[in-house]
């Protein structure tokens, strides 16, 4: 695959990364504010993009927020988002938002509370700014790279857990305890607790309330873009079943695989996804949790 041709505007992105996280911070919990208006009205219109795939009214009014305020006077700036149209022209852009404007539409739809705003800014294909806010359960994780992440103003790391026995697993739980589809199983102790958000998954890991998370269903750039960085700036590791960093911004934006912990869990893990797999592929599963 050749790789995207990054050539930018040298004019562009003269904003620092000081005033673009401030904005973040503030239209990050304003958009959350605006997504709870919508919350348990049964009026919301909704429909399904695709089979299971459903979107409201809510989801698009988040975007447009998102969009106006995040863009306005970022001349450089480029933008993709879960409810916007993708646009070649974010190839080129300086640095990129990468918005998820409700992560977790099925649980806002249902009135369930693990949903929330995802909000990221990208250079160099990497994230430099990443926020979450689940409103419903008054969180608000917030991350700068090389300078630390946050829960509700206080610094968050994730858990010492170093025993894949014992852990607590952000996932399925009929899927990791099903026996046909681990070639080498989890143990039997393991707890696990599933919520619709990855991103809200993932940001429980960074602060320590849960282990780890995997899941092995394709995700795009919008679902785990922020939470990438507040994973990383809490001392844990996101990544896929290759090694190495996510990356960002590219023709298409999506990722084959999310596991996500600290670095203690990785080895044990991929001692169990790796032969999964492997397994799945003769066998023409895809993305079986």
């Amino acid at each position: 695959m050749s790789k995207p041709d990054l050539r930018i505007d040298k004019k562009a992105c003269v904003r620092t990364l000081d005033s673009d996280a401030d904005l973040v911070k503030h239209i990050t919990l304003q958009a959350g504010k605006l997504a709870m208006t919508f919350f348990h009205q049964d009026s919301v219109k909704a429909w399904e993009k695709s089979p299971d795939n459903p979107v409201s009214e809510a989801d698009l009014s988040v975007d447009k927020f998102l969009h106006d305020h995040l863009m306005a006077g970022h001349e450089g700036y480029g933008w993709l988002s879960e409810e916007t149209e993708d646009a070649p022209e974010r190839m080129h852009a300086g640095r990129l938002w990468i918005v998820d404007p409700i992560d977790g539409t099925k649980a806002f739809l249902n009135g369930d509370n693990d949903w929330g705003v995802s909000v990221a800014l990208v250079q160099d294909r990497k994230p430099v700014i990443g926020a979450f806010y689940a409103p419903v359960k008054e969180k608000f994780y917030f991350a700068r790279a090389g300078v630390g992440v946050t829960l509700n103003g206080a610094p968050i790391t994730v858990s010492n857990q170093s025993d894949i026995c014992g852990v607590r697993m952000m996932g399925n739980p009929l899927a990791f305890a099903s026996q046909r589809l681990w070639p080498t199983p989890w143990p039997t102790d393991i707890t696990c607790e599933q919520a619709n958000s990855i991103a809200l998954r993932i940001c429980q890991v960074a602060d320590g309330s849960f282990d780890c998370c995997v899941t092995l269903r394709p995700k795009n750039d919008w679902d785990v873009a922020a939470a990438d960085l507040i994973i990383k700036e809490a001392g844990g590791v996101l990544r896929t079943a290759k090694p190495g960093e996510l990356v960002y911004n590219r023709t298409t934006p999506l990722h084959d695989h999310i596991i996500a912990a600290n670095p203690s869990l990785i080895p044990p893990i991929m001692d169990r996804v790796e032969p999964a797999l492997k397994a799945w592929a003769k066998r023409g599963i895809v993305g079986a949790v």
